[in-house]
């Protein structure tokens, strides 16, 4: 599985990303494609700790989701819940949410995978090899539903 702690992954997500434009359409969801990439963000952002959301997940279902997250499904469109903090409901400067995601990415992407990671608000407690896992997947996931 793809993580972003491989720098061409994280240049192929990068290079994705860069050709959004307020014009793409999105495929399913209800976000515009700033919102997306702000959305993308904001994930990042929690799994540097600088924003918190309180666990919301139980111990059963995080370990089924786990499985499935961490495999070679794809993420169900239209099914996951948003934790609050993540939500992405305002108008956002395309050009500056691109340049945050470059930034961001290579901070997660530099950051120890041996390191203490923040519990997340579904999964619960995951590794930084999980984040990694993680932060490919769920990017690719929000990619695909504007079609880059």
């Amino acid at each position: 599985m793809k993580t972003i702690f491989d720098p061409t992954v994280r240049k192929e997500l990068l290079e994705r990303a860069n050709r959004l434009t307020l014009q793409s359409e999105r495929r399913w969801g209800s976000m515009r494609s700033d919102q997306g990439l702000h959305h993308i963000n904001a994930a990042f952002q929690l799994y540097l700790g600088e924003l918190t959301s309180p666990y919301h997940g139980n111990a059963a279902l995080a370990a089924i989701a786990r499985l499935v997250t961490f495999s070679p499904i794809p993420i169900p469109r239209e099914k996951g819940r948003t934790a609050p903090s993540l939500i992405a409901d305002k108008t956002y400067d395309l050009a500056d949410e691109k340049a945050r995601m470059a930034q961001l990415l290579e901070r997660v992407a530099t950051r120890p995978v041996n390191a203490s990671w923040p519990v997340h608000p579904f999964f619960g407690q995951l590794t930084g090899e999980q984040y990694g896992k993680l932060g490919y997947k769920h990017t690719d996931h929000h990619l695909k539903q504007f079609g880059v």
